[in-house]
């Protein structure tokens, strides 16, 4: 299935309301998950959408079939935006085999498709949540239920390609560092690491609605450690972390506006802001009437249609060093 197929599956209104190192256990049954990690429960719900329950699990955004719909529709808008999956110069290594991770991979949507197009290589997804398929998925793809900022469950040198994206509502500014160095540690000697974010700095053309948007946005972020401006540190982070050949390529993702992709981003950027609205009114209690919420976000898509408001998004590869022999 191409990416227009599935834009076009997901463009409308949603309808769905440490075992031994590198043995992977994918009979995870949903189902009967009650508690995970010390007896904390899986789930809690706000605002009739469920969350993860882990109060160490730093992530603000649910974890339920419409968040996953959500990630769906954000994969394909990200590749139609940057106009591939990937930008690591991994196309013959993927042919060829390799082990690959999709860190933090949410429903797997970008490890799923990959597996089908690369069988010779070996696909893993892991994330907080076992919100992943676990029976209807390519043989050459695994997932697992792992938290990022933990150990990781692989030997070392095991990876020679790893994914992430979209992790500035999941981890703190102050786990960043020891993040990447987990990620170093499982990636091969020459082997390339992926990062793609945004920044909630430097906007494009905001006007009064987005801007007041983007000012609770950043004031419940920064109160809660988030790196706010975590696009435009990638670079630092990853040379701090030890990689090198770092290569980073910028857009500014249109806001409802510029066609299709403006359209597509906007409706992932809406339905996110609808979710945090039990966080929002806090800030602003008036939000707690969901007519007054719903005019606002009416009010900002529309206001980012007239003005073509962007946001900067980075996508970045970087390289762990070959190891030389002394």
């Amino acid at each position: 299935m191409s990416c227009f197929d599935f834009l076009h599956i997901f463009s409308g209104k949603h309808s769905r309301n440490r075992k031994k190192k590198n043995h992977i256990d994918t009979d995870i049954d949903t189902n009967n998950v009650a508690t995970m990690g010390q007896g904390a429960p899986l789930h809690r719900y706000e605002g009739g959408r469920q969350f993860h329950g882990n109060e160490n699990v730093a992530y603000v955004l649910p974890n339920d079939v419409e968040e996953d719909d959500r990630l769906h529709l954000q994969h394909w808008t990200i590749k139609l935006a940057f106009g591939s999956s990937f930008d690591a110069p991994v196309q013959t290594a993927l042919e060829d085999g390799t082990n690959v991770l999709d860190s933090a991979c949410g429903p797997g949507t970008w490890a799923l498709e990959l597996a089908n197009s690369f069988p010779n290589s070996n696909f893993y997804g892991t994330d907080i949540s076992p919100r992943f398929p676990n029976n209807i998925k390519p043989k050459n793809c695994t997932f697992l239920v792992h938290n990022v900022i933990d150990e990781p469950p692989f030997d070392e040198n095991f990876f020679g390609y790893i994914h992430q994206r979209l992790l500035l509502l999941g981890i703190k500014a102050a786990e960043w560092p020891g993040l990447l160095q987990r990620l170093k540690f499982t990636l091969k000697p020459g082997g390339w690491i992926e990062l793609t974010e945004f920044s909630y700095c430097n906007w494009g053309n905001l006007g009064p609605c987005t801007k007041t948007g983007n000012e609770i946005n950043i004031q419940i972020l920064g109160d809660a450690g988030f790196d706010i401006d975590l696009g435009s540190n990638l670079a630092r982070l990853l040379a701090e972390a030890g990689f090198t050949n770092i290569q980073s390529r910028a857009i500014d993702m249109p806001i409802n506006h510029s066609g299709k992709m403006g359209e597509l981003f906007w409706e992932d950027a809406r339905e996110a802001f609808k979710s945090l609205n039990h966080i929002y009114s806090k800030i602003k209690p008036e939000f707690k009437d969901p007519e007054v919420f719903a005019k606002f976000i009416e009010d900002c898509g529309e206001e980012c249609r007239n003005n073509k408001t962007t946001l900067p998004w980075t996508r970045i590869i970087a390289q762990k060093p070959l190891e030389v022999d002394i």
